[in-house]
């Protein structure tokens, strides 16, 4: 008998642990997936937002129409003050912001230009702003272009090469304004080989640096520029930059009409001297001061229309007339290369032109005939490392190096 009662009780006991299993298996399983989901839905989520800015937009205005609190983009802004004037957000530029669900804003950044951005983070305790330049990704870049019918221009002639050709040409152009006059000078076959670094953000191409190297063979003959030290010079260290620039405009593929004794004039319809030059360029191009002087008079001249003259050394002057804008005063000094006003059709004048011109102790010249003094050689001291910064840009344009120039 007692061993059937130590028989039953181990069965008691068998079907006990059996009865607790079910139990040890509910603790066992997965957590409930339908609170799982009820406890992310109540974390905030992180909601990125790109766009630009509207026209007369503030920084306010516009963290508020993506439903950033006010109070917060108020704070925001006075945040930014110090390090950037809120007043400078400008139209179409380029914005991304990253919020909570709650309206909490986590960052925002604004690109200011090409060059710079401004950023606020959220930190642990409060808000930064700072103004950061963009981290560039730099490619130095050989281009190789010809004049041709259909490129009959130096803008047309880079068009083809990424982004940005007219601010290539508008670089290429001020290298050699010393020497070529690329409104009339631009010939045929003419070839152009630049050395230029291009910088790309994020994978995308933003800007063209300053050019390294440049060639030009215009009328067969050939031109080359070295960047050494901010400046320009040739393969043997002859600084480009002279006294007189070639041309009032920085490029333009039309000369409307020459100096002339004796030109039928297009209103009056009288043969009577022209003598000056005109460039044909459209309303509004930026007329540049060819060399550096006082401005005589800047005002209203009858047939001049609105008219600009400068008093240069060596008893040269200079008068650029028709303008639509006038930008200097009569008696100030003005550099080469200085905004003088901009082109027009005021006066008598048949269409948007510059009447370019130039007087030489008082007696009217040719302003193509006249070319600059010679130029000025680098410093002695400085010509070997010249020529071997250049010696590696020299291989790119498949020249030989400039040794002869230190016998």
């Amino acid at each position: 008998m007692p061993k059937c009662n130590a028989i039953l009780t181990s069965l008691l006991c068998l079907v006990l642990l059996l009865s607790a299993l079910p139990l040890v298996t509910d603790f066992a399983k997965e957590p409930d997936p339908v609170g799982e989901v009820t406890l992310l839905d109540s974390l905030p989520r992180i909601e990125v937002v790109e766009g630009s800015f509207k026209r007369n937009a503030t920084l306010v205005a516009t963290l508020v129409d993506f439903d950033i609190p006010s109070e917060l983009a108020e704070n925001v802004a006075r945040l930014v003050q110090p390090v950037f004037d809120v007043r400078g957000f400008r139209s179409g530029n380029a914005f991304r912001l990253e919020k909570d669900t709650d309206g909490t804003l986590r960052a925002f950044e604004y690109k200011i230009n090409d060059e710079k951005i401004l950023e606020v983070q959220r930190g642990t305790e409060s808000y930064e702003a700072r103004v950061s330049a963009l981290d560039f990704e730099s490619r130095e870049t050989l281009i190789t272009s010809q004049i041709s019918p259909s490129r009959n221009s130096l803008y047309a002639a880079l068009a083809d090469h990424e982004q940005n050709a007219v601010h290539l040409a508008e670089k290429v152009a001020s290298i050699f304004a010393w020497d070529v006059d690329f409104n009339s000078d631009l010939q045929l076959d003419d070839t152009i080989r630049i050395i230029v670094p291009a910088y790309y953000y994020e994978g995308e191409f933003v800007k063209w640096g300053d050019v390294q190297a440049a060639e030009l063979v215009n009328s067969k003959k050939t031109y080359r520029a070295f960047r050494y030290e901010g400046s320009y010079y040739d393969a043997k260290g002859n600084a480009l930059k002279r006294a007189l620039l070639a041309s009032p405009l920085p490029f333009n593929p039309r000369v409307t009409s020459g100096f002339s004794r004796r030109r039928l004039h297009p209103i009056l319809g009288t043969r009577r001297p022209h003598l000056a030059v005109d460039y044909g360029a459209p309303t509004g191009t930026q007329v540049q001061a060819v060399a550096k002087g006082v401005v005589t008079f800047a005002g209203w001249d009858s047939g001049y229309g609105n008219l600009v003259q400068i008093k240069h050394s060596g008893g040269l002057t200079t008068g650029y007339a028709h303008l639509s804008r006038i930008a200097v005063r009569s008696g100030r000094t003005v550099d080469q290369g200085a905004l003088v006003g901009n082109v027009g059709q005021t006066g008598l004048a048949t269409g948007p032109h510059l009447h370019f011109m130039m007087t030489k102790n008082g007696r009217p010249i040719d302003p193509r005939s006249l070319r600059s003094e010679p130029p000025i050689p680098i410093d002695a001291r400085l010509l070997p490392s010249f020529l071997e910064h250049i010696a590696s840009m020299e291989a790119q344009l498949g020249l030989n190096p400039s040794q002869s120039a230190l016998k």
